[in-house]
């Protein structure tokens, strides 16, 4: 009877270990686990460091993008659940052949480093609001974010597929084997021939967030990189942003769909009285 119900009982056992076993600790960038607390830093930021300008910022799984007017950061982010302390640890890399007209901002060279401290507290809703200061190799200040609402929002190929521009750069995607092929081609005058290509996967369908590969990016005044990772994002304006880095180099650039064709009320007018005049020459006829 014993041995009966030894041999019942190890198989729920059994099962349960291999439960265990298959839950995989997530891991940033850097290759630390990253704790419970710190994922519910997860979302798109935007805010002010030393309340002017503005500040662009994706938290992912412990680690941290962010632009300003002139300086791309990142590095590690994490939060202590008992005290709602986030802290954050970034490189700070000035812009170097950034295109602001085309939204296409690329920091690199020598780092300064800043350690940022804050508060994560709600306003409106939950978790919505981090605040704190920072120290850095120059100078100390303060920084607000704020969450903007658009992680929780659906994420599909369909919502990326097709045409998008931003000044003198044409972006087209298309599907292919479960991922989105990108190619980007420069449509300044005098042509440059900077192009990119690479593929965007999905990560989570309940999440706005897309992962990014940049297969090769050349003939550019910066950033001319090949197998640099990153990641996509619809912005709460319809926009698509890229955050991507390749060692101590970053690039952020953000486009618009292509504007459809519109017709004007006078076309229609136009077309409306056509088609009544047709109508009048037909019942004179008969």
């Amino acid at each position: 009877m014993l041995r009966a119900l030894i041999f019942l009982l190890l198989p729920p056992l059994l099962f349960g270990c291999l439960a265990e076993e298959d839950e995989e600790d997530i891991v940033n960038d850097q290759g630390d686990t990253v704790a419970d607390p710190t994922l519910r830093l997860n979302g798109l930021w935007d805010g002010q460091l030393d309340q002017a300008g503005s500040i662009r910022v994706l938290i992912y799984n412990g680690n941290l993008f962010a632009f300003d007017a002139t300086t791309g950061f990142y590095g590690t982010v994490a939060l202590d659940d008992e005290s709602a302390t986030a802290t954050m640890m970034l490189n700070g890399y000035s812009y170097s052949s950034s295109d602001t007209e085309a939204n296409q901002l690329i920091a690199g060279g020598s780092a300064l480093e800043y350690d940022f401290s804050g508060l994560l507290f709600p306003t409106s809703e939950a978790d919505d609001t981090l605040v704190g200061d920072y120290e850095s190799d120059i100078a100390p200040g303060g920084f607000e974010f704020n969450n903007d609402g658009t992680w929780t929002r659906s994420s599909s190929f369909a919502a990326l597929k097709g045409k998008w521009v931003s000044s003198g750069y044409e972006l087209f995607l298309s599907e292919v084997n479960n991922e989105l092929s990108f190619r980007e081609v420069s449509i300044a005058t005098p042509s440059t021939g900077c192009t990119s290509r690479g593929t965007i996967k999905l990560i989570n369908e309940e999440e706005v967030l897309y992962s990014l590969q940049l297969v090769e990016r050349k003939n550019c005044t910066g950033f001319n990189v090949t197998s640099a990772p990153g990641f996509a994002t619809v912005n709460v304006d319809g926009g698509l942003e890229f955050f991507i880095r390749k060692g101590g180099e970053l690039m952020y650039a953000l486009y618009e769909r292509e504007a459809a064709e519109e017709v004007t009320e006078t076309e229609t007018e136009t077309e409306g009285e056509e088609e009544t005049e047709e109508e009048v020459v037909e019942e004179v006829a008969e």
